[in-house]
């Protein structure tokens, strides 16, 4: 398969943008697998223009990734111990990282180069996300904090209290009005991405919450948690809409496809599921790592899923 064959697969056009409309990954067959850490792999991320894969594993490295051929493009050097989460910025140029160091790193694509080192937490970092407009970096510890920064500056805006346990993930609304975080204390809670405000505190599963994402249009969250199950919410009232159960094991991350009709995760049980958002149902799961599955995430379009694993490979399934 050529290169503009990749890109179309992927949903970018000759003029380098992406349609408006996502599309499903056809078979879930395993198209390649992908080799380099010496560790497990934490954490994965598609580039916006779906053209890389970033990997983040336990030795403390980040590693790029051509999509199209597996292709070692550069590692991230710098942090001291392993890199738990990892993003892009919304234009691409940039990538943050979020370690057991205690530290988040922020680093040009392009050439790998270090911008800056964001210090302020007292525990390792569990969690990164970028703002829709690239202009905010929030970040989750261990030391049951939430930290809002100044992507351009490395400067500390603000920081939450008041969650009781460790923070397991972040993520910034489609419309940036809100941040919906998991924790170990089993909850959600839901803040405004401005002031800081608890907007929502959101009980139901049984065990700590591994993983959230909101979907596309901002409407719903979904949450992955240790008690082996995802929950689906309603982001304004906190209510659950529904239950997708599958897993043996504990769930470890969580994604929305681009059109919202689907969602895929990973877990202890080494496999990745894609499931219907609106009922609940599995549509397909994908078997062929031989540890567990820390990381998923969709590509622009929906046409591909990467993994990565305690095994300390990515797969990519198309």
């Amino acid at each position: 398969m050529g290169f503009c064959d990749i890109l179309k697969r992927i949903g970018i056009g000759e003029n380098g943008k992406q349609p408006s409309s996502g599309r499903l990954i056809k078979s879930g067959k395993l198209i390649r697998t992908i080799t380099g850490h010496n560790g497990e792999v934490y954490s994965v991320a598609f580039s916006p223009d779906g053209r890389h894969i970033a990997s983040g594993s336990s030795n403390g490295t980040l590693r790029l990734w051509e999509t199209e051929d597996e292709a070692h493009v550069r590692a991230f050097l710098g942090h001291d111990e392993g890199v738990y989460s990892i993003a892009f910025s919304p234009d691409g140029r940039h990538i943050v990282s979020g370690s057991k160091d205690g530290t988040l790193k922020l680093w040009e694509a392009e050439t790998g180069m270090l911008v800056r080192t964001l210090e302020g937490h007292d525990d390792r970092v569990s969690a990164v996300a970028f703002s829709p407009d690239g202009g905010r970096i929030v970040s989750g510890s261990y030391d049951e904090t939430l930290k809002l920064w100044e992507a351009e500056s490395g400067q500390l805006v603000r920081t939450l209290n008041g969650h009781g346990h460790w923070v397991w993930s972040v993520a910034f609304s489609p419309n940036h009005k809100h941040i919906v975080s998991g924790h170990k204390d089993k909850t959600l809670k839901v803040r405004d991405a401005k002031s800081g405000r608890l907007i929502r505190n959101i009980p139901g599963h049984k065990d700590g919450v591994t993983s959230t994402a909101f979907s596309p249009d901002g409407m719903r969250i979904i949450s992955g948690s240790w008690d082996s199950t995802l929950m689906l919410w309603e982001t304004e009232t906190g209510k659950l809409v529904r239950t997708f159960e599958g897993h043996e094991g504990n769930v470890y991350s969580v994604a929305f496809s681009l059109d919202g009709r689907h969602v895929a995760s990973g877990g202890w049980d080494g496999t990745v599921i894609l499931w219907a958002t609106e009922t609940g149902q599995p549509v397909r799961e994908l078997t062929g790592h031989e540890d567990k599955v820390n990381s998923v995430a969709f590509s622009p379009d929906g046409g591909y899923i990467v993994s990565g694993s305690g095994d300390g490979t990515l797969k990519l399934w198309g």
